[in-house]
């Protein structure tokens, strides 16, 4: 009997220590995956961080705090009808740059979304009270192009900034986080009014500290017939927008 009792003694000591090593194996390997999921998330996190690099300074921050706490970016782009100047076949420029930002970031990243005032004036969207509809959107990011070609031979360039200020100020009251950026239209072939119009946007953007988007050196020259192989009438063609929106992609995306 004493010999029995020692066997089931035995037994059970060799199970509890089969059955501890078991669990401590266990341990160890769940840790190991914890540590491998931090190590890729941490990479992939880097990686992403790593592509705003082309960004502002102010922006940058801004993106990174955002990512670091998983919350969407919410990027606006409000201009004429030059910047939805597209078809099914031929997408214009926010939309290649939606796409892009989808391939590279994810599609968790940054909210795309754009207003497009085609056919008004600045002085026509106050008084219909665009400049609301705008700020009622809470953009952490907004991109405008101030309707300059709207606004070329109808309304002075002087009144047209008083018109962006009040856009810019009612984004401003409703969330005073966003950060605002300037742009000029697409550039035209031989312009004299307008290019003072864009010079005048440009030194606007200077002079309050704006950040100002110049993406006219990346299209041909305007004294230049090449300027006509990607506009069609006064908005860009397909060529056009891919122009506009590489611009927009090597700024949000570094490679």
């Amino acid at each position: 009997m004493k010999k029995i009792l020692i066997i089931l003694f035995s037994i059970l000591a060799m199970s509890l220590i089969f059955l501890g090593k078991m669990q401590y194996d266990n341990k160890i390997a769940q840790a190991g995956k914890a540590v491998q999921q931090d190590q890729t998330s941490d990479s992939t996190d880097g990686s992403l961080i790593a592509l705003t690099e082309n960004m502002s300074g102010d922006l940058q921050a801004k993106v990174k705090s955002m990512m670091e706490s998983e919350v969407p970016i919410k990027v606006l782009i409000v201009g004429s009808g030059a910047i939805m100047n597209g078809d099914a076949n031929n997408l214009p420029w926010p939309l290649l740059v939606k796409n892009a930002l989808e391939d590279n970031y994810g599609n968790d990243v940054f909210e795309i979304d754009v207003l497009n005032f085609e056919n008004i004036t600045t002085n026509h969207l106050i008084e219909i009270k665009g400049h609301e509809q705008i700020a009622a959107k809470q953009a952490d990011v907004l991109i405008i192009e101030p309707l300059l070609l709207n606004d070329d031979g109808f309304v002075k360039i002087e009144h047209t900034l008083q018109n962006l200020k009040t856009i810019i100020d009612s984004v401003l009251q409703v969330n005073p986080e966003t950060h605002v950026m300037l742009q000029p239209p697409n550039p035209i072939f031989e312009p004299v009014a307008y290019l003072e119009q864009v010079e005048a946007l440009e030194e606007y953007a200077l002079k309050n500290e704006i950040e100002y988007l110049n993406h006219w050196p990346d299209w041909p020259d305007t004294s230049s017939e090449d300027i006509k192989e990607v506009i069609k009438g006064s908005f860009p063609n397909a060529k056009g927008q891919e122009i506009w929106a590489n611009y927009f992609i090597n700024y949000f995306i570094a490679k």
